[in-house]
């Protein structure tokens, strides 16, 4: 990722609530940094058109340091109060402001924002005092037009920033459904070399191994069946999920024979939770096309749940060829991308999916989700 990526991805991130942000300390220190520069400069030209000495030297020596200061205050008041926020907040609380796409998102951050206006400028200006011996706070607290200006102002700006997000939120939403489509027509079509196989070794056993050839079509039938009946809805369950990925992987194990080994673990409590249909197969499939077939030993297949700390993972693990093995042809690329997305357009950038060498060899696909405990 580049720094100009990464700095776009991080300015994304600032309206979002999140106990783990993924963005460098430096990165959002630089946001602010910007921010504070491009408030105080507007604020002091706004001073020095008010008392008619923009540009003189009283005004770079008092305006511009002085508004700069009071601007820093702010910044800092804004990251201290809503990073608190975060972090001491119960997760579900966070998921619940995030969910808000009306009045109430806009009614929270303007009043919060405020409010850290607020202090952030009394503080800044107590040190103004302080630092050029002005003793102007108790005046300026006392100022009507003070008041008036400040409201004014933050108003202007809440209502300018809430428009931006409302209108970010609507066309997020809108590329949301394009992706959805996108996956979803992506999954109703069946790999085409995994259906002429199965059915090639399902016609080849016939004369061989009839009772083998059955039961080849009997558990093609049933991941068929629970393919299909995913794509019917919007949401799933867990325990279809894993469902599912059983009958998908005992087909390949008659494929694959001893070659291939599964565990899946799915605790009891975890089996309601709702996601995407069909997320976590193009993870099994990856391992197995490119981690497990090309190798001659074959080896095991780990798909589990778990829920801490306010997150869900949903981990997929191979002892195949590892990730820097040549990759075969048929991967699933396109798969992984709509992957990210639909959990981007489901939660947020909260969850993430990250592919991470396992070690002792093989690969470790994750997939990290917000969830209130």
């Amino acid at each position: 990722m580049t720094f100009t990526e990464e700095f776009t991805q991080a300015l994304r991130h600032q309206r979002v609530l999140m106990k783990h942000r993924p963005d460098r300390l430096r990165v959002r220190a630089l946001i602010y940094l910007l921010w504070m520069l491009g408030f105080g400069a507007a604020f002091a030209v706004l001073a020095g058109l008010q008392r008619g000495d923009l540009g003189s030297a009283a005004w770079w020596r008092t305006q511009v340091p002085g508004n700069l200061l009071v601007s820093g205050c702010v910044m800092v008041c804004f990251f201290a109060v809503y990073r608190s926020f975060e972090k001491l907040a119960p997760q579900r609380w966070l998921d619940t402001i995030m969910g808000w796409h009306d009045w109430r998102s806009g009614l929270f951050f303007s009043a919060t924002s405020i409010g850290c206006a607020l202090v952030g400028v009394i503080i800044g200006l107590w040190f103004v005092d302080r630092i050029w011996a002005l003793q102007n706070l108790p005046d300026v607290l006392r100022n009507l037009g003070f008041w008036r200006q400040f409201l004014l102002i933050s108003a202007v700006i809440s209502v300018v920033l809430s428009w931006r997000y409302r209108a970010r939120w609507k066309q997020e939403r809108l590329q949301a459904r394009v992706t959805e489509a996108q996956l979803r027509l992506l999954q109703g079509q069946i790999e085409p070399h995994f259906l002429f196989n199965t059915l090639a070794n399902v016609q080849s056993l016939i004369d061989f191994d009839p009772g083998l050839a059955k039961l080849m079509l009997e558990r093609f039938t049933d991941y068929l069946r629970a393919s299909l009946g995913q794509l019917r809805g919007d949401s799933t369950t867990l325990a279809q999920e894993f469902a599912m990925l059983e009958a998908y992987l005992s087909l390949m194990q008659l494929r694959m024979g001893e070659r291939l080994r599964v565990r899946l673990d799915l605790p009891a409590e975890l089996g309601g939770f709702e996601l995407p249909p069909l997320l976590v197969q193009p993870l099994v499939e990856n391992a197995i096309h490119h981690g497990l077939e090309p190798k001659i030993a074959g080896g095991e297949v780990v798909v589990s749940a778990r829920r801490k700390a306010g997150m869900l993972y949903i981990a997929v693990e191979d002892d195949g060829q590892g990730m820097n093995a040549p990759r075969r042809r048929g991967g699933n690329g396109v798969a992984l991308d709509n992957i990210r997305a639909r959990l981007t357009a489901r939660w947020g950038v909260g969850a993430t999916l990250a592919l991470l060498p396992r070690e002792g060899g093989g690969t470790r696909a994750c997939i990290h989700i917000p969830s209130s405990a």
